[in-house]
């Protein structure tokens, strides 16, 4: 699921990006903020993967939103940001990318200009790395290859990939969760799943599965991420 929060003053606006952006992604969530303190909010206290923002807002402008995001290292992480202007100011640009967005949108907007948006936020994703620190150096590895990560000891974690098994890996749950997109979510304290990559889940014994190197490896949730995974994420239930 991809979680996608909405930023403009003009309730029109924002409710022609929601369309839009759902018509493109299906599989998403969708949050709408009308001003920027809202938004602040929404991102303080949730992972977002894309984030359109107006510029022009009364009170905060967009830019002003992003530099007041907290940098530290446990914040959450700046999502793909499109900052969206009626205004031809090479500036804002300037400023945007300065700031990490990945474009910025002239109005008036157009289902065109939209679904491009969209098309360089999947490339984004499908390009995305990340590299691990393995026990002879550094391990390039694709986001979406990930599908389970789970400690194994104080700041070590063994990460299950589509095609690769890393046991030994040198960082902590929290500081690799804070680098990942929002569907990578907690099940537990010690493990973290890519929802994404579930293929089954049983209500009764609450057990979840993933594939690693054409094997099931199955981990057991809590009962409130359970309840979370179910509501949040389409994944088949095991009826055994």
């Amino acid at each position: 699921m991809h979680k996608i929060l909405i930023v403009d003053d003009e309730r029109p606006a924002r409710d022609y990006i929601s369309e839009l952006v759902s018509s493109c992604l299906p599989d998403s969530k969708v949050t709408l903020a009308e001003d920027a303190q809202k938004a602040l909010r929404c991102l303080q206290t949730e992972n977002f993967d894309l984030l359109f923002v107006d510029i022009e807002m009364p009170g905060m402008s967009g830019l002003q939103l992003l530099e007041n995001l907290p940098q530290n290292e446990g914040a959450n992480r700046l999502p793909y940001t499109f900052i969206i202007t009626a205004f031809r100011k090479y500036e804002y640009a300037l400023n945007g990318f300065r700031l990490g967005i990945l474009d910025y949108i002239e109005k008036p907007l157009h289902e065109e200009k939209i679904g491009n948006a969209i098309n360089l936020y999947l490339s984004k994703l499908q390009s995305d790395t990340i590299d691990l620190k393995v026990q002879d150096g550094f391990y390039r590895i694709q986001i979406d290859r990930i599908v389970a990560i789970k400690a194994v000891g104080r700041g070590k974690v063994t990460i299950y990939a589509s095609d690769a098994l890393l046991p030994e890996v040198a960082h902590s749950l929290n500081q690799l969760h804070a680098l990942l997109p929002s569907n990578f979510q907690y099940i537990r304290r010690d493990c973290i799943v890519n929802v994404r990559e579930v293929k089954h889940y049983n209500l009764k014994t609450r057990e979840i599965s993933v594939v690693c190197q054409n094997r099931d490896y199955t981990f057991t949730c809590s009962r409130e991420n359970m309840k979370r995974l179910i509501h949040c994420y389409n994944v088949e239930k095991d009826e055994s």
